[in-house]
């Protein structure tokens, strides 16, 4: 049906440094200047998608893949949404309203991650979250992705994903990504991975 991926860098350490190293801004071509006030879920969201993309192929012409004629789509399943952010952000307006922070709240809706990704890659399709707990979400969202190549006319593929960050009492690098490529005739595309 679709590729899957699972990701290489399961700790996402470069999700939380503000700073991160030369071959991880390589993925991504460059750091978008949001990068600095973006959740890891955010930052993890891009740079997977970047490797993800790379990997494939996709990116060989330049980042922006409506600037090569392509209308990629963008579908995220996730069981958590935001929840690590909004919980950032409760913690910031407990202080006082004064205190509440401006960034965090721009994040703390499910589909940021996807929205950035998407402004950052240039995907012109589809693009939005779908909230669920089930036993395979990422093939929810491929389901989802082969719906809109259905009944969608110009949609040149989708991606579709998990993506999760799972807050604990520490707030650790409990961050889960999964990626995969879903075309409308999979047998037009062997190999990708």
């Amino acid at each position: 049906m679709s590729q899957a991926q699972q990701p290489s860098s399961p700790d996402y350490a470069y999700a939380f440094q503000d700073s991160p190293d030369v071959e991880t801004i390589a993925l991504i071509e460059q750091l978008p200047d949001r990068w600095g006030r973006m959740p890891p879920l955010c930052r993890a969201m891009l740079v997977e998608t970047g490797r993800f993309l790379q990997r494939n192929g996709i990116t060989a012409a330049g980042r922006f893949l409506n600037r090569q004629g392509l209308n990629v789509g963008l579908i995220g399943v996730t069981s958590s949404g935001s929840l690590a952010t909004d919980l950032a952000f409760a913690t910031t307006l407990s202080q006082s309203m004064n205190q509440a922070s401006p960034a965090l709240f721009g994040y703390t809706l499910a589909n940021i991650p996807l929205a950035e990704t998407a402004n950052h890659f240039g995907l012109t399709g589809p693009v939005y979250a779908i909230m669920e707990s089930s036993a395979n979400p990422l093939q929810t969202a491929i389901l989802e992705g082969k719906r809109l190549l259905g009944t969608q006319e110009g949609i040149s593929f989708m991606l579709a994903c998990t993506f999760d960050h799972i807050p604990d009492l520490t707030f650790s690098r409990q961050i889960t990504l999964n990626l995969a490529l879903v075309y409308k005739d999979d047998e037009n595309h062997p190999g990708l991975s």
